[in-house]
Formats: C-alpha cells, structure tokens, sequence
C-alpha cells in the first residue's frame, strides 16, 4: 500500500525550487486532476462489476452437484444445508456493494483512514452502513452453516461415503473465496486515493 501510495503521489507532484525541473513531470491542473480521477473511478467501477458477476456466478454454478441428491433420502439434508448456504452467499454478493464483505472486521479494515507518508491529509474511504438485521447477520450465519455442513459431513464420510466428505466443505470454500474477493476490491481504489492526494497538494 505504501509503494501504491507513492507512485500515486507523483501523479499530482508539483516542483519545488530545489528540484529538478527537467526530472519532474509537470503539475496537471485541476480540470486534469478531476479528469484523471474520474476515468479512475470509472475504470475501477467496471473491473468490479466484472469481478462481482464472477463471483455471483460461482456459488449458482456449485449449486448443480447438490441438486440431484436431494431426492437421496440420506443426503436430502446436507443438500438443502448446502443449497441454502450457497444460496445465501450469492445473495450477499448480489445485495452488498462490491467492496463490502458484510463482516465487519473485514470491512471495518477496508474503511481504515489513509494517511500520505508526508503527513498530513486523511481521509476515509467509504462508509459502512448495515441495513436491516438480513444483511447485518446473514454473513455470520452463513459461517456457522459451513461450520456445520463440515461437521455433518465427518459423520457422513465415517458411514462410508467420502464424496459428500469434499461436497459438505463446499460452500465454505466457495464463501471464503467471495469474501476474499470482495475484501480486496474493497481495498482497491486508485480513483479514491488519487482524490485525497489531490486535496492535499491543491494550493501548493
């Protein structure tokens, strides 16, 4: 982030008396400035949702190998566990913004303050607001699904059937990999960063 943070902050550097002019680039202006962040913004907005239909489209898909065991009267259980669980994981990506992982210490990270390394302009990058008790809680019961769905299936695999050991962990991989997703196109905003640094150079 640091390395990221002062590549950005060439971007708007402005020459000194003690620099060297022929080694600097020259200061953009505001209109520039605005512009540049702007297709910023625009560029990172279409990445996400690209990534976002990515993610949307895997727990469906991993939806297919539970379908025909619901009609097994000694899986019709897990698979209704599992189904729900993946159910609820394309839910939260469908619902929630893109960076937003519906777990708050992982949002709560994203959303911690930036601060140049010259010191001085913070800024936060968004602010997270859970609406409803769904979208508050749901993230925390999906995990204690999974929890489940791999302690049910231990006891399936010690009646003989190994398949449903590796289908029961499913869900919670499909979910780890969304969450992960998501956590890290919550802490990718160039548009944002470029914003701050712009505020803190204006004048100068």
């Amino acid at each position: 982030m640091d390395s990221t943070t002062s590549r950005l902050r060439k971007t708007f550097r402005y020459p000194t008396d003690t620099s060297d002019t022929d080694s600097i680039p020259e200061a953009m202006d505001e209109e520039e400035q605005e512009n540049l962040i702007k297709n910023l913004h625009e560029q990172n907005t279409n990445l996400n949702i690209q990534y976002t239909r990515i993610l949307l489209a895997l727990p469906l898909v991993c939806i297919l190998p539970y379908l025909s065991a619901l009609f097994a009267l000694q899986t019709t259980f897990l698979s209704i566990l599992s189904i729900s669980s993946l159910l609820s994981t394309a839910w939260m990506v469908f619902v929630l913004p893109s960076g937003e992982t519906g777990i708050y210490m992982l949002d709560n990270l994203n959303n911690t303050p930036a601060t140049l390394d010259d010191g001085g302009v913070e800024y936060s990058k968004r602010v997270v607001h859970p609406e409803g008790p769904i979208r508050q809680y749901l993230p925390y019961l999906n995990v204690g699904l999974c929890l489940l769905l791999g302690v049910l299936g231990k006891l399936v695999r010690e009646r003989g059937d190994g398949m449903w050991w590796v289908l029961s962990w499913l869900p919670a991989a499909v979910y780890v990999i969304v969450v992960c997703g998501k956590f890290v196109m919550g802490g990718v905003d160039p548009g944002r960063e470029l914003e701050g640094l712009r505020y803190g150079f204006k004048g100068a």
